[in-house]
Order: C-alpha cells, then structure tokens, then sequence
C-alpha cells in the first residue's frame, strides 16, 4: 500500500503508514468496537477530519489496517516459500513454520487483529479466512514442488497436509501467546512436530 503524506490542520505532515500504526495500536488495545476515531487521531497526533479525509470512517480505517497486515504477511511467506522447494523435510519444515511466528513476535498487534480479533469483536472474518487459505495454497504449492524432487507423490493429500500444517502453527502459536510462552521455542516444536508427520505418514494410505 502506497504512503502519500497528508497535511493536518496544525501543518504537519502525516505518512499513511504513520496513520495506520496507530490506528492499529488503538484497535488492539480496546478493541474494534470500543475504539473511537478521536483516539487513533490523538494517538496519531493529528485530527478527526484529517483522519476522515485521509483514512475514511472507522470501519474503512480498520479495513485498511488489517488489510495492511494481510498484505505484509503475504509478503513475508513468499519470501520464505521461494525457497523451499529443494530443502530437506527439516529445513522445509522450519521455512514452513517461520514466517507465521516471526509474524507474532515481530508485529504483535498485527497478528492479534489478524488471526484473534474475532477476540476483539471484529467482524473482519473473510479476509482472516482468505489469508489461512492462501497461505494453505502456497504451502500445498511448495509441498507438491518438493515432491518432485524428492517424492513420494501426494496427490490430493498434499492440500490436506498443507491444511494440518497451517493449523498446527496457528494453534501452537495461539497457545505460546496465551501463556506467555516463549515463541521461538513454540517454533522449534512446531516444526519438530510437522517433520515427524511427514516423516511417519502412510502415504501408501493416502488417497491419491
């Protein structure tokens, strides 16, 4: 997303980035409900009709944040998945896990509006929902990749491997938040824990 400044009416000029931050910081903190625009503004250090003008309604700007979010995750696990297709099954399964928990421990607020906030009484559904999925999709994307290098040949199971894969690092990484875990460690046992299901799975089982 493109970030053209913007004037306030003190004569400051604001980065649409800058905007979204605290935007972001607001929602988190009192959830989409409770937060007011006046907040995001005076936590913006600007005004109310400066965010109106520049942002839009507080539905619009909660959009844009975690659209924002959505975007920059996106971007994390192409980088990673470009990657991986040659990989042993640990290494595959470390780039598998990693951009998620990076996520969660380098843009907190972010993930908890993006994968929690239906913990923070937004009704941004849809959009966590086609994240999961296309994430699902890349992974299945670099699972059939490494198949051809390294077989054995999945078939449709590999969507559904993909599927558990995404559902395991989402509960662990949920957990570890919840109890004040120690993030890296979760990832350590994430991966360890889809390396052993890959590695212990009756393909000749599988439906193909």
């Amino acid at each position: 997303m493109s970030e053209h400044p913007s004037t306030s009416l003190s004569g400051r000029r604001f980065e649409e980035g800058h905007l979204l931050d605290a935007a972001r910081a607001v929602f988190h903190a009192a959830g989409y409900s409770a937060a007011q625009v006046a907040d995001i503004a005076q936590r913006a250090g600007t005004t109310k009709p400066t965010l109106y003008a520049r942002l839009g309604n507080k539905e619009q700007i909660y959009l844009l944040v975690v659209q924002r979010e959505a975007e920059v995750f996106r971007g994390w696990i192409a980088d990673a998945y470009e990657q991986g297709s040659g990989l042993r099954l640990s290494e595959l399964a470390r780039i598998g896990m990693d951009p998620l928990f990076r996520f969660a421990a380098e843009r907190v607020e972010g993930f908890d509006l993006l994968f929690r906030g239906e913990k923070t009484g937004d009704q941004q559904g849809a959009l966590r929902r086609e994240v999961v999925s296309g994430v699902t999709e890349q992974l299945t994307h670099l699972i059939k990749l490494r198949q051809k290098n390294f077989g054995p040949d999945l078939g449709a199971a590999a969507d559904a491997l993909a599927a558990a894969c995404v559902g395991v690092a989402l509960q662990v990484c949920e957990h570890t938040i919840d109890h004040g875990g120690d993030l890296d460690a979760a990832r350590r046992v994430a991966e360890r824990f889809v390396e052993n299901a890959f590695r212990n799975l009756d393909f000749d089982a599988l439906p193909r």
